[in-house]
């Protein structure tokens, strides 16, 4: 199986991105948080699954908003060319599988491609990192052995998976030291049982003495309490004799209270009928009060309903009701207009900033004339006209000051770039040398060929040369090319003469001329340049300094001119704050809003005088309408609120209209009341006789004395029904006689029997404890099947114990024959991984090391090329990774057939050296034709040694609207 290509959609920093791989190697290298482990977890999320949202591994989520989730293409030798996608859904993710048929499928159909592995199985074979390489030394033959057989090539995937499962429910049921486990729980459940039961067992044989000594306890219980009974009863008889003493001593007091109250008569339900007599009197009483009250009411009422006049006179106002509404309307519509006017004046003072009481009253009597706001108007333009002129002139000087800078800025620059001192002097020597370097070489020049016989025609040819010198000079203005072509001429001029005279060499002029030539020839155009960069700084410091002086002169006279423009505008701007203050407004006023200003001063002066106006029409209005209510009182006659006037006009031309028509109706209430007050007065007489004949009866001359005498009455009656009380008492303790009437001789035979009750009644109660101590020992004997139980109990924990036993017993032997077969499996298939890695890691360490052992503990350990033995742990840390590689790689080789996949490693040859790299990276090559191999780095040193890699740089994959194919 091959990966082929990665799109990303949406998966931690990368998203919209398309990655082609190789088909051998590739080699993922950046720096650190380029995205190379997002692109690692890609590839496995996609292919098993993200993780849930509480699990430990990251879900790279991607935080651009992009879609999450991604596809792979894959190849694989069975199923052809496979498209993988998997994006946000429930759990793991939705997943789409499309085969190069047409066909689609979805988690089955992928769990079939990758042939049963989850992700713990994928990555403990064919995806590594450099931390997991550093774990060897905990790794042995026996988790190498369940790694290749949980890898599902012989399926014992399962088998191994119910061994986990008989062994766990081995440790669920007995564990040598546990308390948790059900057998180590009912041992100690049988222990406590068995204790328990020989406990019982001994309280069985106390019941005999017990019963025995509970018949002795009955018989003194029944003596007692019949010695109780009779205490009791004596008791209650001497208690009843001291009762009937005070009963005595009481009905002989009432007897003599009743001789002492006279014997009277009172009639039968007196109190009754006098107060039924008073209540009728008080009633006939009130209704006479009330009409009487009422009479006097309606006759005084007639004498007030006949008022014709103020009839009329209400009648005339209601007519004009309709006045009244009008003037109350204007007026309301003349104060709305009012407070209309005063929010107007108040906003435009608000905006001239006039809202004080002085500022206010200014604006009002400010000039706001078209002459007056021309004059303010024109004050203001000055003022414009002088800061813009301030301004240019500002703007002037600052251009000004910036070329003054830049020119010194500039002769600073040239005065440091300036030829030395030396190199002046070398300049100013330069023309006197440059004529005598010419005569030298002209001189050594005819004194070699002075002999020769073409000497004339070179002479007149160097002075053809230096004459086009001259004038070549001439018509470009280089002085120095002329200078040269002068010397030239003159020096042809010379040599001819010198002919001519045919002089002879001197050995001296011969030295003279060659020092000269030796000093400075060739050196000519250096000396040359030398003199023209001189000349250039002298003229351009000339320059430089002409313009730094013009500048300094010019920003002198603008200064000046900034405070000539600065004086004018301060008086320009005085001027024209105090016209506007003068007009009430604010002072720093621009032009432009002045015409705004007057305009509103003008609204504000118009709005006022109207305000004025609606004052005083509103002012007469109110004067008429206080017209108005001064008539509604003098018709009333009485104050009345200027809002409820009307209706009280209404209701009292209503009460006199009803007046009118209710006057026969109180005439006839007259007469009705008087025979009331009639008839009731007759009833009153009958009620007062009537209450005389009942006081007479009880022999009272008034109200008082009838109570009087029925309360003597209630008294002796009373004692009368308590004497009749006390003889049905004494009556019933006629039995006690024979104790007599001596109250102490009968307390002390109380006492007396009291003390042996007590005493008898304390045993009662110690024998009764005792009988209950009893009775409850006997009966928990008797009827106590505890121990049944604990034995019933017992031999249930027995039993359950022996099935758990047996159930524990069948799972050992089925977990023993589960081991028995994984050995055999691993004494079959760990040889042909260990011979596998033996020539890898032998391979990889150049032969260092020959292989890789086992000792008898199960630990591995390497043995070097002269037969010394290393355990894990002592190896370097390179080397013991190389180990771990070489274990991997070969069970990886052992699955080839049945899981081709890919090897994804994460930096796992950080720690080789170059020449182990070299040698790990041939392998790879050589491994990739069975294998696909995907690394990732952070060390792009790395890069280089993977010749036949398809390398990809992680830092250049961008987040592109269109994506990134590499």
């Amino acid at each position: 199986m091959k990966i082929q290509r990665l799109h990303i959609y949406g998966f931690g920093r990368h998203s919209n991105v398309t990655i082609d791989l190789g088909d051998r190697i590739t080699v993922f290298y950046g720096e650190n948080e380029a995205g190379k482990t997002t692109i690692y977890q890609f590839m496995l999320q996609v292919l098993f699954g993200f993780p849930q949202k509480n699990s430990s591994l990251m879900r790279y989520e991607p935080k651009n908003g992009s879609a999450y989730g991604g596809k792979i293409i894959l190849t694989d030798p069975q199923y052809g060319v496979v498209e993988v996608e998997r994006v946000r859904g429930k759990s793991a993710g939705d997943v789409t599988v499309r085969f190069d048929d047409g066909r689609v499928g979805g988690q089955l159909e992928l769990n079939d491609i990758l042939r049963q592995y989850d992700r713990t199985a994928f990555e403990s074979i064919f995806s590594f990192s450099l931390f997991q390489l550093q774990g060897l030394e905990n790794m042995d033959s026996e988790q190498l052995s369940r790694t290749l057989l949980s890898s599902g090539t012989t399926g014992i995937d399962l088998l191994m998976q119910l061994e986990k499962k008989l062994e766990k429910e081995k440790a669920e049921l007995f564990k040598k030291s546990g308390k948790n486990p059900r057998m180590n729980v009912l041992l100690k459940e049988l222990h406590e049982l068995e204790e328990s039961l020989q406990k019982q067992m001994a309280r069985v044989d106390e019941y005999e003495p017990a019963l025995q000594r509970l018949g002795e306890v009955e018989q003194q219980l029944s003596a007692l309490r019949h010695e109780v009974t009779e205490c009791q009863n004596d008791s209650k008889q001497m208690q009843n004799a001291l009762l009937r003493i005070p009963i005595i001593e009481k009905k002989q007091m009432l007897v003599f209270q009743i001789d002492a109250l006279q014997t009277t008569m009172f009639p039968p339900n007196g109190i009754r009928e006098q107060e039924m007599l008073e209540s009728k009197k008080r009633e006939a009483e009130a209704i006479i009060a009330r009409s009487t009250f009422q009479l006097q009411q309606m006759t005084d009422e007639l004498d007030e309903k006949v008022q014709k006049d103020r009839e009329v006179a209400v009648e005339d106002l209601l007519a004009k009701e309709s006045d009244w509404q009008a003037l109350h309307q204007e007026v309301m519509s003349i104060k709305s207009e009012i407070t209309r006017l005063i929010e107007d004046r108040q906003r435009l003072l608000g905006r001239l900033g006039a809202l004080e009481p002085n500022s206010k009253e200014t604006v009002l009597q400010v000039d706001s004339s078209l002459i007056n706001e021309q004059r303010i108007h024109e004050l203001a333009e000055h003022v414009q006209q002088v800061d813009r002129g301030k301004q240019s002139t500002q703007l002037e000087f600052q251009r000004i000051q910036e070329l003054e800078r830049r020119s010194t800025q500039h002769l600073n620059q040239l005065n440091a770039e300036a030829p030395t001192q030396e190199e002046q002097a070398q300049a100013a020597t330069w023309p006197t040398v440059r004529g005598r370097l010419s005569e030298a070489k002209a001189y050594m020049s005819f004194a070699k060929s002075e002999q020769q016989s073409s000497s004339n025609s070179i002479v007149w040819i160097l002075l053809v040369v230096a004459l086009g010198v001259v004038g070549f000079g001439l018509l470009q203005q280089q002085w120095g090319i002329v200078a040269l072509g002068v010397i030239l001429s003159l020096l042809s001029g010379y040599v001819m003469m010198q002919k001519k005279q045919a002089p002879t060499s001197s050995d001296d002029r011969t030295k003279e001329m060659n020092a000269l030539l030796n000093a400075y020839e060739g050196k000519e155009e250096f000396y040359e340049a030398l003199c023209r960069r001189i000349d250039d700084f002298t003229r351009k410091k000339e320059h430089l300094t002409t313009i730094s002086e013009g500048h300094s002169m010019d920003v002198e006279a603008l200064k000046n001119d900034l405070l000539r423009a600065e004086q004018a505008g301060t008086k320009a701007r005085k001027l024209l704050q105090e016209e506007l203050q003068s007009c009430g407004l604010t002072p720093g006023a621009g032009m432009e809003v002045i015409p705004e200003l007057f305009r509103m001063i003008r609204d504000v002066q118009r709005t006022e005088q109207h305000v004025l106006d609606r004052q005083e029409e509103l002012q007469s209005i109110l004067e008429k309408i206080e017209k108005h209510k001064e008539t509604a009182r003098t018709v009333l006659e009485r104050e009345v609120p200027e809002a409820d006037l009307y209706t009280l006009v209404r209701q009292e031309a209503r009460q006199l209209r009803d007046a009118v028509l209710m006057v026969d109706s109180v005439h006839l209430q007259v007469k009705q009341l008087s025979r009331t007050v009639e008839e009731k007065s007759v009833e009153l007489e009958t009620y007062s006789h009537q209450e005389q004949q009942l006081f007479k009866q009880a022999r009272a001359h008034d109200k008082q004395s009838f109570y009087d005498a029925y309360d003597r009455w209630q008294r002796k009656q009373t004692a009368q029904l308590s004497i009749d009380s006390l003889t049905e008492q004494l009556n019933t303790l006629a039995d006690v006689e024979e104790f007599g009437e001596d109250e102490q001789h009968i307390q002390d035979q109380l006492r007396e029997v009291e003390e042996r009750r007590a005493v008898a009644e304390n045993e009662i109660s110690e024998r009764t404890d005792e009988r209950a101590a009893l009775l409850h020992k006997t009966e928990a004997l008797l009827t106590d099947d505890a121990h049944l139980l604990t034995q019933q109990l017992y031999e249930n924990k027995k039993s359950e114990f022996n099935a758990r036993a047996f159930e524990w017993s069948s799972r050992q032997v089925a977990a023993e024959a589960i081991r028995q077969t994984m050995a055999d499996l691993k004494d079959k298939k760990l040889p042909a991984v260990l011979s596998s890695a033996n020539h890898i890691f032998n391979q990889l360490t150049n032969g260092r090391y020959s292989e890789l052992s086992i000792h008898s503990d199960g630990q591995f350990q390497a043995v070097r090329e002269d037969g010394t033995v290393f355990a894990i742990a002592e190896l370097s840390q390179a080397t013991k990774e190389q180990a771990y590689v070489s274990l991997r790689l070969s069970l990886a080789g052992e699955l080839t057939e049945q899981a081709p996949f890919p090897l994804i490693m994460d930096d796992p040859f950080v720690h080789f050296d170059a020449k182990r790299l070299k040698l790990t990276t041939e392998l790879l090559s050589e491994l990739s034709s069975r294998h696909q191999f995907i690394v990732f780095t952070c060390h792009e040193t790395l890069a280089p040694h993977w010749r036949d890699a398809k390398l990809i740089h992680v830092n250049e994959i961008g987040n592109t609207s269109g994506g990134v194919e590499l």
